[in-house]
């Protein structure tokens, strides 16, 4: 892929950048772009740091970079903070009795600030609040950070940049954290996010805190609107949902690419099955995992095999040690994995200087000779994390033991593989395909947080939108308050849906 003007101009724009960056705009190429260009030009000690949400989304950075970057920092928000501020940092704001080792494990819960000092100081637990609109971690690194000047030297002497990814998840405290950084340690500072992508405002994302950095004189800003991924009819009924982007509408001749079907729940799928592709990728995506299996097996029944992307076990696991539970399924699940793939998986945080291959693939020839016994296979999985620095739990053994036993989770790793899948519109952030089912039922529309979530959604197809109505309120609800978006720009459903 070429750079286009827009990418271009963000990868040679110097100095404090924000990027408002809509779905399909190749936001991840542009910044992984902007990462190797600002490394190459840099001739000082200093390094730079790429934070991401998701070890995941790390990982694809990584490897879409070609040049060196053993001495950068690529990981986490939370790793973050937790490797370069709590943990060298925390004994000189409070004192010698933090002197220790510290583990996370965000499913221990606090209500105050205190309560998660104490937790830190008599357990050595990193935990977070029980209300988790609120951070913890963030919270604590605020702290150390503006008391700490050793901290404060650190991160001026070491970081040259920072780029973030998916600002519009940041919460509050997160948010403030960052702009620390920035204003007052003057780091200079890369953000990349979508205000209309913000589908965890229920956990305590803040997308007001990235629309705020718009106003900020020491920001530049940059918009990408130009859609590479879904054909004009998708982009402009995308569009239309928000205010920012409405000017972006391009009228088209053709608009059967968007299909509203009057369906009922015995129906629905047949009608589906008479208005798409059978040769061309599909995702079908629903607020809840029930809904999504049970839609599978509608459609499959019907004639078009769906596959369900089902939760993993593993997946709400929350503690510094689900890193590794993942790659071991992987390393166990997926054919092509192999001890070097578990290797580079191991987070910024995990030292991995001076762990060798041949030891490691010799624990995990242990776990996999182990399988049909659960202590045993209990006892081997501990014995790498423990090789590797790593705490384990016995639920959480329990889990990566069924996620492995259980074919029926294996689907969740290869997702690729199949042509047609159901799963929520949660996990279909990033995702795309030719065609996208979508119910009515499932975004009131009423609100910004509705908005952004079928906003995600509907962007992840390509070429065609089937949203299924069924006759009920929430449906309903849907297409009235769909009418009187569309209406504020002067448009009626009728401009953009084919009803059917």
């Amino acid at each position: 892929m070429k750079l286009s003007p827009v990418q271009k101009e963000i990868v040679e724009t110097s100095g404090n950048l924000i990027v408002r960056a809509s779905a399909g705009t190749g936001k991840t190429f542009t910044m992984v772009n902007k990462i190797a260009k600002e490394i190459d030009d840099n001739h000082t000690h200093k390094v730079i740091a790429a934070i991401t949400f998701t070890i995941k989304a790390a990982q694809e950075i990584k490897d879409r970079l070609s040049v060196d970057i053993s001495q950068h920092f690529i990981g986490t928000n939370n790793s973050f903070v937790i490797e370069e501020v709590i943990k060298p940092f925390m004994k000189d704001v409070y004192g010698a009795d933090f002197d220790l080792d510290m583990s996370t494990d965000y499913s221990v819960k606090v209500n105050t600030f205190q309560e998660g000092i104490e937790k830190v100081r008599n357990e050595g637990i990193l935990c977070s609040y029980k209300d988790n609109k609120n951070n913890f971690i963030f919270d604590l690194a605020q702290v150390i950070v503006k008391k700490s000047l050793a901290c404060k030297l650190y991160l001026q002497a070491k970081y040259f940049k920072i780029y973030i990814d998916e600002y519009q998840d940041c919460d509050k405290s997160m948010h403030n954290f960052f702009m620390y950084l920035c204003d007052k340690l003057n780091i200079e500072t890369f953000i990349v996010g979508d205000e209309k992508q913000s589908i965890y405002i229920w956990r305590g994302a803040y997308p007001e805190a990235f629309k705020s950095i718009l106003n900020k004189p020491n920001f530049k800003q940059k918009f990408m609107g130009d859609n590479f991924r879904s054909n004009q009819q998708i982009q402009n009924y995308s569009n239309l949902l928000c205010d920012g982007t409405r000017d972006l509408y391009n009228p088209t001749d053709n608009i059967d690419n968007i299909v509203l079907l009057s369906s009922t729940d015995a129906n629905w799928a047949t009608k589906v099955l008479s208005n798409i592709d059978p040769n061309k990728s599909l995702a079908l995506l629903r607020f809840s995992n029930k809904n999504a299996e049970n839609g599978a097996n509608k459609l499959t029944t019907n004639g078009l095999e769906c596959v369900y992307i089902p939760q993993i076990p593993i997946a709400d696991i929350t503690t510094e040690t689900a890193w590794l539970y993942t790659a071991i399924a992987k390393y166990f699940i997926l054919e092509k994995y192999s001890v070097y793939d578990v290797i580079s998986e191991i987070p910024v945080e995990g030292n991995e200087n001076n762990k060798t291959v041949s030891t490691i693939k010799r624990l995990l020839n242990k776990i996999e000779k182990n399988i049909n016994d659960e202590p045993s296979f209990s006892s081997s999985v501990i014995a790498l994390a423990k090789y590797l620095g790593y705490d384990t739990r016995p639920e959480h053994i329990d889990k990566l033991f069924e996620t492995i036993c259980d074919s029926s989770y294996h689907v969740a790793f290869e997702p690729d593989k199949y042509k047609h899948i159901a799963t929520t519109f949660h996990s279909s952030k990033g995702l795309e395909f030719e065609q996208v089912i979508v119910f009515a039922e499932d975004y009131s529309l009423k609100d910004m947080p509705s908005i952004y979530n079928h906003y995600v959604a509907a962007t992840r197809a390509k070429n065609k939108l089937i949203i299924v109505k069924l006759n009920n309120y929430y449906a309903n609800c849907f297409q009235n308050n769909l009418q009187n978006i569309f209406s504020k720009s002067g448009h009626n459903i009728e401009d953009v849906v084919l009803f059917k």
